[in-house]
C-alpha cells in the first residue's frame, strides 16, 4: 500500500476469510475477502478474471449461521496484483446492520466504531 493509501484510510479495516460471489454484468466469479471496512473491502477472486479500475460490481459476502450474508455495490478502486479494492457504493440497511455489527465485534473498541461510524455519516 502506497503511503498517499495509508493517509487517505479513514476506516478501520477487519481481517477476515468469508467467501464472496462477485457478480459483474451477467458473469459471476467466486473469490474470498480479505479485508473490510464500513467503506469498502478488500478481495481475492478465485480463476485469472480481473475487473477494470473503476468497474461497478456487485459483492454477496457469505456470512456464518442465520446471518446470511452482506451485499453490497461496490467500484474498484485499485488494483494490487491478485488483490482488489472495493469501495463502497451503495448497500442495503440490513446488510449495512450486519456489516457494523462484523466490525463491532472484531474491533472491540466501541470509541473506535464510533469514531468509524462518525466518518462514513461525514463522508
Amino acid at each position: 500500500m502506497s503511503e498517499h493509501s495509508a493517509e487517505r484510510r479513514r476506516f478501520d479495516r477487519i481481517a477476515t476469510d468469508k467467501p464472496v460471489v462477485v457478480h459483474h454484468g451477467d458473469d459471476q466469479f467466486t473469490g474470498v475477502v480479505r479485508d473490510v471496512s464500513l467503506r469498502g473491502m478488500l478481495l481475492t477472486l478465485s480463476g485469472s478474471w480481473r475487473p477494470s479500475h473503476g468497474a461497478h460490481l456487485r459483492v454477496q459476502v457469505r456470512l456464518e449461521g442465520d446471518l446470511c450474508c452482506i451485499d453490497m455495490d461496490g467500484e474498484v478502486a485499485h488494483i494490487e496484483g491478485d488483490h482488489i479494492g472495493l469501495h463502497c457504493l451503495a448497500m442495503d440497511v440490513e446488510s449495512a446492520a450486519k456489516l457494523r455489527r462484523m466490525v463491532e465485534l472484531n474491533l472491540a473498541d466501541s470509541a473506535l466504531l464510533d469514531r468509524n461510524l462518525q466518518q462514513l455519516i461525514n463522508g
